[in-house]
């Protein structure tokens, strides 16, 4: 699930080609999709998979450029089989490591899991210093999300109730700080959970007001500039109209 927390022990695991001894399900464009599915996950999966990469094309440019395996695992004891012979298990969820170019998603504990994990390297590949707020919520609208036949429609979940703890306590981060999280911050730290609930849903905020794409291509072009990225993220959030909605959101 998380990108800069997963380069754990490379060296030490890059011989053992995670995933390799699962059957190949698919191939779809650079992406080869392996694991081990019932017959129905199978067929909601390759749906997915192709609906995600369609989806992320259409609003955002991104894409898988260059091989990509999408490691799935209908179990949970077949996830947490093939997630340890990466070296670690930093998620009963999935993740995604970069480094080997992997995604492994636990789909028997949620669908959800193969469309989070999927957009990363998508987004990875178009926006490869993408900062991690805005890596983390965007994977996380399209886990809780529902396809239709016009793309998907992103919902309210439950990291609501880590936003809305935050700002009944009156410590929710401004934009501005939003902007200028590390990925230590997002995916690590003690606040991690109120970043990642701010990420999702100033993101949903944007979506429901028709800007989320036009946002994501402005921060892009102004990558690496946090300081103009504070003005874009700034001047597209209403942040008093965001606090606003995200008080009254009930999930």
């Amino acid at each position: 699930m998380r990108l800069v927390a997963l380069v754990v022990c490379v060296s030490s695991v890059a011989a053992a080609a995670p995933c390799d001894d699962e059957p190949v399900i698919a191939r779809v464009g650079e992406i080869v999709v392996r694991g081990a599915l019932s017959k129905a996950q199978t067929k909601q999966a390759l749906e997915l998979v192709d609906g995600v990469t369609r989806d992320v094309a259409a609003r955002f440019g991104g894409g898988a450029k260059q091989p990509l395996t999408l490691c799935l695992m209908g179990t949970e004891a077949g996830y947490q089989r093939e997630a340890a012979a990466f070296g670690d298990v930093p998620s009963g969820w999935g993740f995604y490591r970069p480094d080997l170019r992997i995604a492994i998603a636990n789909v028997g504990q949620s669908i959800g899991n193969l469309r989070h994990e999927l957009v990363h390297p998508l987004l990875g590949d178009d926006w490869p210093d993408i900062p991690a707020w805005l890596n983390e919520g965007t994977a996380s609208l399209y886990g809780t999300a529902r396809p239709t036949k016009r793309g998907f429609v992103f919902l309210v979940n439950y990291r609501l109730r880590d936003l809305q703890r935050a700002l009944a306590a009156g410590d929710l981060p401004t934009l501005a700080e939003l902007a200028a999280t590390t990925a230590e911050q997002v995916e690590r730290s003690d606040r991690a959970p109120v970043y990642y609930a701010m990420s999702r849903y100033v993101l949903l905020y944007a979506d429901q007001h028709g800007k989320l794409p036009a946002l994501y291509a402005a921060l892009r072009d102004a990558s690496g500039d946090v300081a103009k990225q504070q003005q874009i993220l700034g001047s597209t959030i209403d942040e008093r109209a965001f606090r606003a909605w995200a008080a009254k959101l009930r999930y």
